[in-house]
């Protein structure tokens, strides 16, 4: 599993983006107070300038003009600065401060103060130079500060998230370890109690529950598997001696209307006997993976196994073998595979080729049968899925799916309708 998929990511992210949004809404909450006080004082400050002013104006006549580096005092309207003359022409005369939100967002506010002399027709604009004033005194822009808060916070928001994530997790991992070693036919008793009584307790009983109820099943199942394995072979068994047995009877041998039923009845004893072996081999749970079998031997048991099937059709049976391939499974499990593949070709097979290819990386039934719909190709390998012209169970494919799925095989199948059918197993090992 990739680390962006698991629980601990999700948990490191979920830490950086909780922090990442407090940062924002404190940042936030931090800039409208801190930018309003702001406001509050350079109002405070020009109200002071201007009293001071009125003060040293009634004195003395002749005062100048407050100038300073962030203040300036304009008379008239026509003085004022361009930038700042659209802004100001539509202030109320009164005397007081004036706070201009600006038009763009990201700018600072204009704050301009109007005086109106008693001896002089026009008002004073007195402008105070925000902008400059806050870019030389501040080292930082709040969104410089807030970028740095938020760059600050990845690195203790990672390594805290990591060491939380394990701690949280830590209890998940044990149990994890203790489930892949258990033994489903011997699970310990009271499995859950080595755990305390929290949210992973109650997920460890839960499994332990489970746990016991599919067993209870797989029981079930291989006690079935068994008996009926029994006793349906004890059936086949008297069947298949009688049949020998009737078979060495001149009455028989001298007879070819008995001849046909008796080969049928031989067919589909073998044919009994191979399901019910597969059965038995699907059912068991391990993969008996320790024996090494050559595929050739076992390809050409199948074709002596099948020749009686094509004696009487139009076919002609090749075997290509271009590679001396061996495979980690038993023999039994291959001859399955492969009979059910061949009898398949056969059956559907009234005349042409068979052409059975073996590469070291796969293996190949190819006929020039009857062909599959597309739209039935999808749904081949399901149980009870048959052709029109099947005289089976539908399953052949069902089997062989099932068997390359449990060893890790892949099988593929295409076909045209009319033109014949490919199947191909490609091996686990490629």
């Amino acid at each position: 599993m990739k680390f962006y998929q698991s629980i601990r990511f999700r948990i490191v992210a979920g830490t950086l983006l909780f922090g990442s949004l407090l940062i924002i809404l404190n940042a936030g909450i931090t800039f409208f107070v801190l930018g309003h006080n702001i406001s509050k004082m350079i109002q405070n400050l020009m109200e002071t300038e201007m009293d001071t002013f009125l003060y040293k104006y009634e004195k003395d006549r002749a005062t100048p003009l407050p100038h300073s580096k962030y203040i300036n005092m304009f008379k008239g309207l026509e003085m004022v600065p361009e930038k700042y003359r659209d802004l100001v022409k539509d202030l109320d005369l009164t005397s007081g401060v004036h706070t201009i939100s600006p038009i763009k967002s990201g700018k600072h506010p204009v704050h301009v103060g109007v005086i109106q002399l008693p001896d002089t027709p026009v008002p004073y604009y007195m402008v105070f130079y925000g902008r400059q004033f806050f870019e030389e005194n501040s080292s930082l822009h709040p969104k410089e500060i807030l970028m740095l808060s938020l760059a600050l916070l990845l690195i203790p928001g990672i390594i805290i998230g990591y060491i939380t994530s394990r701690m949280l997790y830590a209890p998940v991992v044990r149990l994890m370890g203790q489930i892949k070693g258990l033994n489903p036919d011997k699970l310990p008793d009271r499995f859950y109690n080595k755990h305390a009584p929290n949210e992973i307790g109650m997920l460890t009983r839960t499994i332990e529950e489970t746990m016991n109820r599919i067993n209870a099943f797989i029981q079930r199942e291989k006690q079935f598997t068994r008996d009926a394995s029994h006793e349906l072979r004890t059936p086949l068994t008297v069947v298949k001696g009688a049949v020998e047995i009737m078979e060495l009877q001149p009455e028989v041998k001298n007879n070819p209307l008995l001849k046909k039923p008796m080969q049928r009845i031989v067919e589909s004893v073998q044919n009994m006997e191979t399901t019910i072996e597969t059965f038995l081999w699907l059912a068991r749970e391990e993969s008996e993976l320790k024996d090494s079998c050559p595929v050739e031997p076992v390809i050409q048991k199948v074709v002596n196994d099948y020749q009686y099937l094509i004696e009487n059709k139009d076919i002609t049976l090749e075997i290509n073998m271009q590679y001396n391939k061996s495979l980690n499974v038993r023999e039994e499990v291959l001859y399955i595979t492969v009979t059910n593949l061949v009898r398949n070709a056969i059956q559907f097979t009234t005349r042409g080729t068979i052409i059975i290819t073996l590469e070291e990386a796969f293996i190949e039934i190819r006929d020039t049968g009857e062909g599959i719909e597309n739209n039935q190709l999808d749904s081949v390998t399901q149980t009870h899925i048959k052709g029109k012209d099947s005289q089976g169970f539908g399953l052949g494919l069902s089997i062989v799916s099932r068997l390359c799925k449990r060893f890790g095989w892949k099988l593929d199948i295409d076909s045209q309708l009319g033109k014949g059918t490919r199947v191909r197993i490609l091996w686990q090992d490629i």
